[in-house]
Parts: C-alpha cells; sequence; structure tokens
C-alpha cells in the first residue's frame, strides 16, 4: 500500500467515524424527543441502526490495521451484513482489549452481559438486516414478515417501566415517563458507545502515533463522559437551537429576586438527593399571582408552569436543556404553589 493510498484510507476511516459519531448523537436526539405527541421511532431507530453499524465497523477495522499493518478486505467487512448483534459479539471477543484496566474490565463484561442493551442492540440489528421494510413486505404479501421493530421496541420500553397506569391520564405523569423510560435505554447505548471509544485511548492497541489513537478525538465527548452523567446528557437538536438564543434569555441578580415583592424560596441538590432534576447545585422558585410558577437557574428565568410559560414567552427547564430529561419537577411546582 503506497503512502497515498494509506492516506486516501485514513481520511475515508475518519470520515465514517465523523458520520457516525453524528448519526449516533442524532440518534439519541429524536429518541429523547419521543412522548405521549411523538411515536416516530422510525428515525432514531435508523439513525442508530446505522450509527452504530459504522461505529463497530470503523474499530475493528482500525484494531486489525494496529494489529497486523493492514486493513480487513471487503469480503470480510462485508460478511458482517448488517447484523448488529455479530459484530458487537465480535467486538468483545476478538478485538476489546481489557489492557489489565479494570475499568475496560467492567466495560467488556457490561458489553457482553448485559440484558438491556442485548435487546437494544438485537432490535437495532433486526431493523438493520429487514425490518426497515417491514410495512412494505406486508403490503407485497410476504407470508412471514420479519418483526416490527417498532412493536419490539415498545415491548422493551414496558419491560423497563410500565406506562400502561398513566395512558389514561393526563397528567404530568404520563409525560414524564416517557424522557425516563427513554433515558434508561438510551444510557445503555451511550455507555457502549463509550466502551468501546474508551479503546481508542485506553486499549492496548491505542499506541502513540497509532491510527486509533490518532482519530480518538471523534469520539472524546463519549470518552469523556463521566459514569454518574451517562443517561443524563441532552442530544437533542432542538435544545442546541434555543441555547444559541441564550443571550435573549431573561436573567435576574440573586439579590433582585430575593428581595422581589413576589415569594421566592432557595434550593439545594444536598436536600432532593438522586431526583434534583436540575443541572446546577442550586435554584430559586418563584410564585407570581394567578398561579404564574418560575424558577432561576444560574439567573436565568424559566417556566415551571404552562401558564408562566405562556404569561412570560418563557422556555421550560427541560426545552432548554437545564433539566435533566426523565426527572420529575413536580416536587417543585408543590412547592412553588405552597410559597
Amino acid at each position: 500500500m503506497d503512502k497515498a493510498d494509506d492516506n486516501r484510507r485514513f481520511v475515508a476511516l475518519w470520515e465514517e467515524l465523523q458520520t457516525s459519531h453524528g448519526l449516533i448523537r442524532a440518534g439519541f436526539g429524536h429518541l429523547q424527543e419521543i412522548d405521549g405527541g411523538n411515536d416516530f421511532y422510525h428515525l432514531p431507530h435508523l439513525l442508530l441502526a446505522s450509527g452504530i453499524e459504522k461505529f463497530m465497523k470503523c474499530y475493528i477495522m482500525l484494531v486489525e490495521y494496529a494489529r497486523t499493518g493492514s486493513y480487513p478486505g471487503v469480503r470480510r467487512m462485508k460478511g458482517f451484513g448488517h447484523n448488529l448483534v455479530k459484530i458487537l459479539d465480535t467486538v468483545c471477543d476478538k478485538y476489546y482489549d481489557v489492557n489489565t484496566s479494570p475499568i475496560l474490565a467492567a466495560e467488556l463484561a457490561f458489553l457482553k452481559k448485559d440484558r438491556t442493551l442485548r435487546d437494544c442492540v438485537q432490535i437495532l440489528s433486526d431493523f438493520g438486516e429487514q425490518g426497515r421494510y417491514y410495512n412494505l413486505n406486508v403490503v407485497a404479501g410476504e407470508r412471514l414478515p420479519p418483526i416490527d421493530p417498532k412493536t419490539e421496541w415498545l415491548k422493551l420500553e414496558n419491560r423497563v417501566e410500565d406506562i400502561a397506569p398513566y395512558l389514561e391520564e393526563q397528567s404530568a405523569q404520563l409525560h414524564e415517563s416517557y424522557p425516563r423510560v427513554n433515558a434508561k435505554l438510551i444510557s445503555v447505548l451511550e455507555r457502549m458507545v463509550r466502551a468501546i471509544a474508551l479503546q481508542f485511548t485506553l486499549g492496548r492497541d491505542a499506541k502513540d502515533g497509532s491510527l486509533i489513537k490518532q482519530l480518538s478525538p471523534v469520539y472524546m465527548d463519549f470518552i469523556r463522559v463521566a459514569h454518574e452523567r451517562i443517561g443524563t446528557v441532552d442530544y437533542r437538536r432542538s435544545v442546541e437551537i434555543l441555547r444559541r438564543d441564550r443571550h435573549k434569555w431573561i436573567r435576574r441578580s440573586e439579590r433582585r429576586v430575593l428581595k422581589s415583592k413576589w415569594p421566592s424560596r432557595v434550593l439545594h441538590r444536598r436536600d432532593f438527593g438522586d431526583e434534583w432534576p436540575f443541572r446546577v447545585d442550586r435554584v430559586i422558585v418563584q410564585r407570581k399571582p394567578s398561579f404564574f410558577y418560575l424558577v432561576y437557574i444560574d439567573g436565568y428565568m424559566f417556566a415551571l408552569n404552562g401558564a408562566a410559560r405562556s404569561r412570560f414567552n418563557l422556555p421550560h427547564p427541560f426545552e432548554a436543556g437545564e433539566a435533566i430529561l426523565g426527572k420529575s419537577i413536580g416536587p417543585f411546582i408543590d412547592i412553588a404553589q405552597s410559597l
């Protein structure tokens, strides 16, 4: 392989890794937008199935090159097809090196044994192989159509948490159950991506100067996700767009808020433990007349309820990514109401 060809392949790998990274993040973002009014699972499934497949295949090619000095051939890579389960098993059995690291050993055990992860990968694998055309196959009269990935995903969601008790309610419980379930499913896929990405920096093949080490910056955001933050990262594109207008958000000093005529109260993470929903350690809740409930986060004003959102044209903490999807703000509405 001459130098020009080697450079061309390196650029192609870099671009494929970048594509996989974008697809995975977009897939997580669209899955986070699923709720009672949006059940378009096809898009996140399409994005995740494609992104995860590309990522794992890139990883296999990089490790193969590090170990042998050449990339696996076309026939070998095509032999995987779109079978994500087969690709993941190959990664675990042949290409994942714990390198005496307890962290990597724990991640490998997770990749092999976590039941929820395995269920997620199986559904995405079925989607990639044949489920993308499930409805067309039914229309075409196929006698034994493949599984419907959406139906299987809904079954998986119900195994994580039964939302049936909330379906007849028009309450916050129903709206909070979807992000809570999605957060749990995203967390296992996110950890899978991080586990493989850690090989780019901690694996035995990630020597200084190696291609895999050179390409590690592409997935550095996943590599750096602390264990306690798994499942809490907000990937929604709508949040990114809203944050661009942060300079337009209303901001008040703490002194001004607490000295206003409206009843207010300072709240701290330490008093709520794991149920704390905000991304900062301290907020102020406030009640204005006619049931307008507000929360100040880093001095920025957000609406806690629909009335305040409409009256003051304020974003909701979840919309702005200032609260963690799957956590409840119900207790803070209650506190504001009691002021």
